[in-house]
């Protein structure tokens, strides 16, 4: 009697689990740790924002399509930024991340009241989520750190442009 070839795979239960965590040997540097942090703290802040720019949304169907879009950045920023991971991310989260963020719900003939430059603000911080996980496939420990602080940037426009009402909402 042979064994299967398939025994190696792992259960059901297993690949619910997660991601394993890195082997003995391939700890994280403290330089890739700080990367995988700022990538992460800048994902929350940019998140936040586009909550606050949800709530205000007069048309509750756009507000919850930026609802999706700030949980969709903030799991790119952190649990699908896994180091050795092809950073490939699901249908899903591309979806919500891709430029359709700025015309909000699809069955509509509004977009989202937003200000030009929360337009271009929102813009920028989809890309850079849906960049952050592909780094993890070259120098992320350089790389994250330099998206996150991009990503700040544009939130800090994207507050100014609200505080300041730059650009006409539309």
């Amino acid at each position: 009697m042979t064994t299967s070839s398939l025994s190696w795979l792992p259960t059901p239960t297993s690949l619910e689990a997660g991601p394993e965590p890195a082997p003995p040997g391939d700890e994280l540097t403290e330089e890739e740790r700080a990367g995988l942090q700022a990538a992460a703290a800048a994902g929350e802040r940019a998140a936040a924002w586009v909550r606050e720019l949800a709530r205000r949304q007069p048309v509750e169907a756009h507000g919850r399509v930026l609802e999706l879009t700030a949980d969709a950045i903030e799991q790119t920023c952190t649990r699908e930024i896994i180091p050795g991971n092809d950073g490939d991310l699901a249908a899903e989260l591309r979806y919500r991340l891709d430029g359709g963020v700025l015309l909000g719900a699809t069955n509509l003939e509004t977009v989202p009241e937003l200000t030009g430059g929360e337009r271009i603000a929102l813009a920028a911080v989809a890309a850079l989520a849906l960049a952050m996980p592909g780094t993890a496939l070259t120098w992320y420990e350089r790389e994250l750190p330099h998206l996150a602080q991009v990503m700040d940037k544009a939130v800090a426009a994207g507050r100014a442009a609200t505080a300041s009402g730059a650009g006409a909402a539309g």
